[in-house]
């Protein structure tokens, strides 16, 4: 089903990967920064690796549009992906912050962003820097379920909880992909409290 060039199904696909992007956060919270940071550090450059052959190389942009076009932007055609911030949030949080800081970080960015842009397109009636406020209602309440599931203090659930969603409401007027600005904005806000 597609709305205006919106596709449903794409950004059903697109939402199940930024989900299962939770794993990396519940593997370091399983086996710890020693063990989990050098694993992310060797997907993340594969990762890179293939998405920067893709923008380079016209084979390598067949090869991956078989599998992947169904769930790439089309700005991201002429860019790296999303996904590419999500693996350099994965790594960079994981390297700068504790553990629990790190995974809370992770979890925003892997639960929250998802939901609030299913919630948003499918609810979404009111406006807001080209978002909706739906969206950012989502967004704000999965990121204080998460932050009270690893037990933060709640004055930290909600101060933290607003300004993720302060930021993730205006990443594209910051010009900064919401996968690598909305996890470093939490860990660093994180960090502070």
């Amino acid at each position: 089903m597609s709305v205006e060039g919106f596709s449903y199904k794409r950004e059903v696909l697109r939402k199940i990967i930024h989900f299962s992007s939770s794993l990396f956060a519940f593997m370091l919270l399983l086996f710890g920064r020693d063990i989990c940071l050098p694993v992310f550090i060797i997907i993340a450059t594969l990762f890179f690796t293939v998405d920067y052959l893709r923008l380079k190389n016209q084979c390598v942009q067949n090869i991956y549009n078989i599998f992947f076009d169904i769930v790439t932007r089309d700005f991201e055609q002429k860019r790296f992906t999303g996904a590419s911030y999500v693996f350099l949030s994965i790594v960079l949080v994981t390297f700068l912050f504790d553990t629990r800081i790190a995974v809370a970080s992770l979890l925003i960015m892997s639960f929250a962003d998802p939901v609030a842009s299913l919630v948003g397109r499918t609810y979404g009636n009111l406006s807001i820097l080209n978002k909706s406020l739906e969206g950012c209602i989502s967004f704000f309440l999965v990121s204080v379920i998460v932050l009270v599931s690893l037990n933060f203090p709640a004055d930290v659930v909600l101060y933290v909880s607003i300004f993720c969603t302060l930021v993730e409401l205006l990443s594209n007027k910051i010009q900064v992909d919401d996968n690598l600005l909305v996890p470093l904005s939490s860990a660093i806000m994180l960090f502070i409290f």
